[in-house]
Formats: C-alpha cells, sequence, structure tokens
C-alpha cells in the first residue's frame, strides 16, 4: 500500500508497532508545567507592498462574558469590566467612551515618510505597553534585529502600577539590578523557566525601506513562528 495513502497513514497496527519500537519511557519526561491557557492571540502579516496588519484578540478574562451569540462559535468578550463605577473617576462609565484595556496592537512607520517600519505585539495584560517599548529601543536605538530584539532579556512590573513589583528576567546585569534598588524600585530579578510567562509573548516584522525585504521575529517564550511565502 502507498506510504501516501490515509489508511496507511492512519494504520493502528503500523503506528503501534512504531510506537512500542520509538518510545523510551526513561527518556520521556514532562519539562515544567506552562499555564493551560490561550485567552490571547496576536499574528503580525506583511505583503510585498509594504501593507500591515498587526492584530491581537482577547476573551479578557477567562471565557469573557460567557455569552455565546446564538448560531455562532466563540464568547463575547467583557473588555467592559475596564470601567470605573466611580463617577468621578477619568474612566467611568458614560455613553460615548471605550473602556481601558490592554489589547495593543501596533505598527510603527517612519516619520519622513509614514512608509512601514515594523508591525509588532507583546501580547500579556500590563505587560503589553511595557514590551512595545522595550521591542522598539532595542530595534531603533540598539539596532537589534527582530529575533534578537524578542530573545532580549525583559522587565515587567506586573500589576501595572507606578508603584509594583518590576520582575526581571534573566540576563541583565546584576550592576543593573541594584542601581535600579537603589533608586528606590522593588525589585524581583533572575525570573526564568516558566516563570517567564509574565513577560509574555512577542511576534514583530521588520520591512526594510531601501529593498522592501521583510525579517521577523517570533517568541521562543511561546508557541508562534515566523513564516515567509
Amino acid at each position: 500500500e502507498s506510504e501516501s495513502s490515509t489508511s496507511w497513514l492512519l494504520d493502528k497496527d503500523r503506528i503501534a508497532k512504531r510506537a512500542r519500537e520509538l518510545f523510551d519511557r526513561n527518556k520521556a519526561v514532562v519539562q515544567g508545567a506552562p499555564t493551560p491557557s490561550s485567552c490571547t492571540v496576536s499574528f503580525q502579516v506583511v505583503d510585498e507592498r509594504g501593507n500591515a496588519t498587526s492584530f491581537v484578540n482577547s476573551n479578557y478574562m477567562g471565557f469573557g462574558t460567557g455569552l455565546t451569540p446564538r448560531g455562532c462559535g466563540f464568547t463575547l468578550q467583557n473588555r467592559g469590566a475596564g470601567f470605573s463605577l466611580d463617577g468621578s473617576h477619568p474612566n467611568a462609565l458614560a455613553p460615548n467612551k471605550r473602556p481601558y484595556h490592554t489589547i495593543i496592537p501596533c505598527v510603527v512607520t517612519h516619520s519622513d515618510t509614514n512608509e512601514l517600519h515594523s508591525t509588532l505585539t507583546n501580547m500579556g495584560g500590563f505587560m503589553q505597553p511595557q514590551g512595545h517599548l522595550q521591542l522598539v529601543v532595542n530595534m531603533l536605538a540598539l539596532g537589534m534585529d527582530p529575533q534578537t530584539a524578542v530573545d532580549s532579556p525583559r522587565f515587567c512590573i506586573l500589576d501595572g502600577t507606578r508603584d509594583g513589583t518590576v520582575f526581571v528576567e534573566t540576563g541583565f546585569l546584576p550592576g543593573t539590578i541594584e542601581a535600579l534598588g537603589g533608586m528606590g524600585h522593588r525589585m524581583r530579578s533572575d525570573v526564568s523557566g516558566n516563570e517567564r510567562e509574565v513577560f509574555e509573548r512577542a511576534q514583530v516584522i521588520i520591512r526594510d525601506r531601501e529593498t522592501g525585504v521583510l525579517c521577523a521575529g517570533s517568541d521562543g517564550r511561546a508557541d508562534g513562528c515566523a513564516l515567509g511565502y
């Protein structure tokens, strides 16, 4: 039977034989325990003309509102939870207002021509504006390519407040951590392994304005990928 046939690929006896031959219980280990969540998704797309899409979608908390439109296979988000019910608050619930939230798809353009420079996101709650800042500084100020910019260690003020604890990924110089601590910041250094989820996930595509060549970077802290076609 042809090895390209569906019946050959799905043959249970063939699969069981391969499993017995190849599976080694002594080498089968579980590395860590990633969070079983998929509340936010992002992708970046750029075509040959420099048209770009930066897309982020999230239900926000858990299953969002828990409400599913009739005939649809998704739940509605509950970003309205970002409103304040305090009438004196700047983000008080009122007509013609949008709630504060952290869905921040990003496109960077050249200031002189408005041509595309890059399209990017750094998903994940209050990390999003912080991640965008770090990615843009890495690429524009430090001259990093997209993948190097994504791979570089990050910091995150996890609760998004002015006085919040600063989580710092492994890779920063000890002197930098000490200097920031001396300024009064509460530092949590050497965050590594699965705890790095606080720095969330970034995707970047950069376009060379002279040649139109595209270069992409995808975060190894998650399961994204960079593809050209």
